[in-house]
């Protein structure tokens, strides 16, 4: 009969994190994000956006014919798609994987009329925060002119890659690839080129051309 005294097991059950190579930095507690914490932080920009009284420079579209509606429209986000989005999330990846994963996945559903990405990176401090990644006094999400550059290209390569949805939620496809990169280099300090390598008006030039094909 075969040995099994080696496997590892827990209260008499199969340990599979044990048996995979798992890394141990990484996402596991995800009690404290719902889908009603996302639409609150989404329509949280929306209202600042708004607020006559605030000297804000964030700025929020929402595409309603009737103003009254607007709120409406930006907490119409499905549900089920949101806590789909928190359930799927791989669990064994590490942290970078992760975080790639989750703003790919907000920003490329394109979930909410507006500030999907501002979206995506609040949340995203918030999950990293709860499982001991990153500390308060983090840099989190980057200097200004990183974050502005990183969305930009985010904006760019969402264009360039095939539309997103949920039966290829988790590939990884250029988009992906471009997040891993910026969390490697905000979580690790593992240099980024593509942020050295282009000004933010360069940028913003190229999402223009590539917009306007897409017209």
């Amino acid at each position: 009969m075969e040995d099994e005294s080696h496997v590892p097991h827990r209260d008499g059950y199969l340990s599979l994190l044990d048996v995979l190579d798992v890394p141990n930095r990484r996402i596991t507690d995800f009690t404290g994000l719902t889908q009603e914490y996302i639409k609150q932080r989404n329509y949280d920009y929306y209202d600042i956006a708004r607020d006559p009284y605030l000297d804000s420079e964030q700025t929020y579209s929402v595409n309603a014919r009737d103003p009254r509606q607007e709120a409406n429209a930006v907490l119409s986000a499905k549900k089920w798609k949101l806590d789909r989005l928190i359930r799927e999330l791989p669990r064994t990846e590490p942290v970078v994987s992760q975080c790639a994963h989750w703003v790919t996945s907000v920003a490329g559903l394109h979930l909410f009329p507006d500030a999907n990405h501002r979206t995506a990176m609040v949340t995203l401090y918030a999950l990293v925060l709860d499982n001991d990644i990153i500390r308060e006094d983090h840099r989190w999400p980057g200097t200004q002119e990183e974050i502005g550059k990183a969305v930009l290209l985010s904006k760019y390569h969402r264009h360039l890659s095939p539309r997103l949805n949920f039966d290829r939620l988790w590939r990884r496809d250029t988009l992906y690839w471009h997040w891993y990169q910026y969390f490697e280099h905000l979580l690790h300090d593992v240099d980024y080129p593509a942020l050295r390598n282009h000004s933010e008006g360069k940028l913003r030039r190229k999402l223009q051309q590539v917009r306007r094909k897409d017209d």
